[in-house]
């Protein structure tokens, strides 16, 4: 498995002239975690599946929680620091040719609002699944426009009814474009949830192209 800037990584073949996306799967999972999401929501279309750098309960994560799992932020900002660094590097060395479409699952999601955060540059958008605030009093930079997909579970009982519902503001407050969704279901994924990812994909980054029929 490749090796990149300390980060192992699976990847479709090419990545050709579509924002890829980044996968950034739960804790104590790894980068095999949302290939069959990406298989689903988004067949084709070029992906990015990294190994969060933590060891984490049997598998990986992308930051430490504490003790009591409240969110250790010193971890949470190096890690974002070196992850936002992984993208700068990818994306001068080739790896990839856009800046990604962030996956975020649960701990990924997490992490991946956190980047949004620092530099909304950095992404194209956003997959937000079962996400928690890195913050919510911290300034969140304008990114009008930026489209952002939140995707919460009614019965998870990982999070607080109102915490995607905290994502989502943060995120309109800056401007960008939330969609927002909730499935019966906890934590773990919901079947219908594929169909969402890929319903919004099409609609935000590849819009079917209809050729007008000659009468």
């Amino acid at each position: 498995m490749p090796e990149h800037q300390a980060f192992h990584y699976v990847r479709s073949v090419a990545t050709g002239d579509r924002p890829p996306l980044l996968l950034l799967h739960g804790s104590s999972r790894d980068e095999t975690e949302l290939l069959p999401l990406a298989g689903n929501a988004a067949l084709g279309r070029p992906y990015l599946s990294l190994r969060g750098g933590i060891d984490w309960d049997g598998g990986y994560a992308f930051f430490r929680r504490n003790a009591d799992r409240t969110l250790d932020r010193v971890d949470l900002a190096l890690q974002t620091g070196r992850l936002h660094d992984f993208i700068a590097t990818a994306l001068e060395t080739g790896l990839i040719t856009h800046p990604p479409i962030l996956v975020g699952f649960s701990n990924g999601a997490i992490i991946a609002a956190s980047l949004l955060i620092r530099d909304p540059a950095c992404a194209a958008g956003a997959i937000l699944i079962r996400p928690l605030s890195p913050d919510l009093d911290t300034l969140v930079p304008d990114m009008p426009a930026k489209p952002i997909l939140v995707l919460a579970g009614e019965y998870d009982d990982r999070r607080a009814p109102e915490d995607a519902i905290r994502v989502a503001a943060q995120f309109q407050g800056a401007g960008a474009s939330v969609v927002s969704h909730t499935s019966p279901t906890g934590h773990d994924l919901h079947d219908r949830e594929s169909a969402i990812i890929g319903d919004w994909l099409a609609q935000t980054f590849f819009p079917l192209v209809v050729e007008k029929q000659p009468r």
